[in-house]
């Protein structure tokens, strides 16, 4: 599990005053996948940051963001090849902020290279409730005026716990094909304060679950839902990184209701995906 600092994201999306250096210490460099783990376990004043890394961190977010126009972020610079190399975002995340930021590592530069490699996460939110933890590494030189890119790579990353949002829906007001009508993430949200009941209006009914990705998640995975110890067929939606989830039940017209949803990786990957219970 990376070992990381976070910091509240404050003032870096307006950093672009002149860079300045100043050695730290190097630090171990964390494995950088998609399924990664992130922990804040530390704190630090976001002002003891040299600014070549506030500016960095700044150049990231305006990155991960979907930001493509070179001249956006001057007075970054980036070497041949660094924003080709960058894919296309599927989601320029347009009503999202920057909330904080996290940094697993300060390194110095493979081959003796001047200026520094960070290693961190950024968290963008919305209002809706949704929430992106986007991973970067970033490679760069600088001066007292400039500073240029040598290489940089984003990545979705899952949290230790992603929080998912549970709706019941008598059968009788929806069917797959309504599901499949949904152009967006927001659109299949509204929809439920029509569709959706309490549990108690289809105890002893068949019922759709439908479970709502409040966190996005990493491309390629998929999900596992157990209701009352049966395994369910699920029907997925993705919506640029957060997907719903669909599942027909018949929840017992007495007593508890226990549903699991797993999510993560496929192939499964030992310690990887991440649990979340509901019972109603």
């Amino acid at each position: 599990m990376n070992r990381s600092v976070f910091l509240p994201f404050v003032s870096l999306l307006t950093v672009l005053v002149a860079l300045a250096g100043g050695a730290l210490a190097q630090t171990a460099s964390p494995s950088a996948v998609d399924y990664g783990r992130f922990q804040s376990d530390a704190v630090v004043d976001e002002a003891t940051l040299p600014e070549d890394v506030r500016v960095a961190i700044r150049t990231a977010a305006l990155l991960a963001r979907g930001v493509r126009d070179e001249r956006a972020l001057r007075p970054v610079t980036f070497e041949r090849g660094v924003m080709a190399s960058l894919a296309k975002p599927t989601t320029t995340l347009p009503d999202f902020s920057a909330d904080r930021f996290g940094l697993s590592a300060i390194l110095e530069p493979a081959g003796g290279k001047q200026g520094r490699k960070l290693v961190g996460t950024l968290r963008f939110v919305e209002e809706a409730g949704r929430a992106a933890l986007e991973g970067f590494t970033i490679d760069y030189g600088f001066t007292a005026d400039a500073m240029t890119i040598r290489r940089m790579s984003l990545y979705t990353v899952m949290p230790e716990s992603p929080r998912w949002m549970l709706y019941l829906v008598p059968k009788a007001r929806a069917s797959m094909a309504d599901w499949q009508t949904f152009q967006t993430w927001g659109e299949a949200m509204a929809a439920m304060s029509e569709l959706a009941v309490a549990p108690d209006e289809v105890r002893g009914a068949d019922c759709w679950v439908v479970l709502f990705a409040l966190d996005r998640l990493p491309p390629n995975g998929q999900a596992q839902a157990m209701f009352d110890g049966r395994t369910l067929t699920i029907t997925s939606r993705d919506f640029a990184g957060w997907p719903v989830l669909f599942a027909e039940a018949r929840p017992p017209a007495k007593g508890q209701s226990v549903l699991k949803i797993r999510y993560g990786p496929r192939p499964p990957a030992s310690g990887a995906s991440a649990e979340r219970e509901f019972r109603f």
